[in-house]
């Protein structure tokens, strides 16, 4: 029998015939209705099988899809849960708060294990908490007892990557790793697999791979949550000129580039602007019917410079 709380126990029956309600509830509710927001780009979307995992959650939110980036112009665009920023290089502050200063969901960093080592590595993970992070990532390589300073001097969870199904991840658990990253490429799904059915209460974050059935295998092994890699802007920009050398527009009429409204009842769009105008009478700059023509306008005569004959030499003065 499990305890929701102290006055009320609900039994195991109890629980599973709720959740079955709340499920059909859910199954009952129609279709989310899109916004979209013109100044973003489908080209960063999350593969839809991804919305398959479970989750995990970080303070009342369902995270699914970690991506796996640094690229800023990526991570402001991407619809995914969070953002998993770890890089090659020397950890430094300023990299994590170009990512915070764009990112508009959670965002794990890197602070360490591999490149960065010793103390350095303790160091980043308690500015990144007071950068605001929503957690840092320690590198396969890291020591047990560095796992254990960084999850004794922090309250942000620390996920610990590892890339294979051995004692260092007990270890790490032990240790004080709230998740565990498997980053084993074409073995994730197998060391997954291993870690949930030796530790079922701790979240995995796993690789999702490069295709639906790779994720789909990784989900059905036991992943909560899956890190995806978008393409860089560097790619994606390259795929942009390929279409303007053949002369095709910027998105091809199959993507969902811009979501068009319907048209309101009762409502001309050209009284819309009109209106627009109308408003600015209200601030002093004159009303009129069409907009502003935004032609340049001819310079005043006193404006202009003067010419080589207007100007008198020394000798004539």
């Amino acid at each position: 029998m499990r305890l929701v709380n102290r006055k009320f126990p609900v039994t195991d029956e109890r629980s599973d015939a709720m959740e079955q309600r709340v499920m059909s509830l859910r199954a009952d509710l129609p279709d989310p209705l899109p916004i979209e927001n013109p100044l973003s780009s489908f080209d960063a979307r999350v593969p839809a099988e991804i919305e398959r995992s479970s989750g995990l959650l970080l303070q009342g939110r369902r995270l699914r899809s970690f991506a796996y980036t640094t690229d800023v112009a990526v991570i402001h665009n991407t619809n995914a849960d969070a953002i998993l920023a770890v890089y090659p290089f020397m950890g430094q502050p300023v990299i994590n708060q170009a990512v915070l200063s764009v990112a508009q969901v959670p965002v794990f960093v890197g602070v360490g294990g591999g490149t960065t080592t010793g103390t350095r590595v303790l160091e980043l993970a308690v500015f990144a908490e007071m950068q605001g992070v929503a957690g840092v990532v320690l590198n396969a390589p890291s020591e047990v007892e560095t796992v254990r300073e960084v999850a004794m001097t922090i309250h942000v969870p620390v996920m610990a990557t590892v890339v294979d199904w051995d004692d260092m991840v007990q270890r790490k658990i032990e240790a004080g790793a709230k998740i565990i990253n498997v980053a084993a490429g074409k073995h994730t799904a197998e060391v997954v697999a291993c870690v949930k059915d030796r530790y079922p209460e701790i979240p995995v974050v796993a690789s999702s791979g490069g295709s639906g059935e790779s994720i789909r295998e990784t989900i059905a092994s036991g992943a909560n949550a899956l890190s995806w890699t978008p393409p860089s802007s560097a790619q994606l920009q390259k795929q942009m000129m390929d279409r303007y050398r053949r002369g095709e527009t910027t998105h091809s009429d199959e993507t969902p580039h811009a979501v068009s409204s319907p048209p309101i009842p009762g409502v001309n769009l050209s009284d819309v602007t009109k209106s627009f105008y109308t408003s600015t009478a209200s601030m002093g700059y004159p009303y009129t019917d069409v907009p502003p023509d935004r032609s340049p306008r001819p310079r005043h005569k006193k404006q202009d410079p003067p010419s080589e004959d207007t100007v008198a030499s020394p000798r004539e003065n």
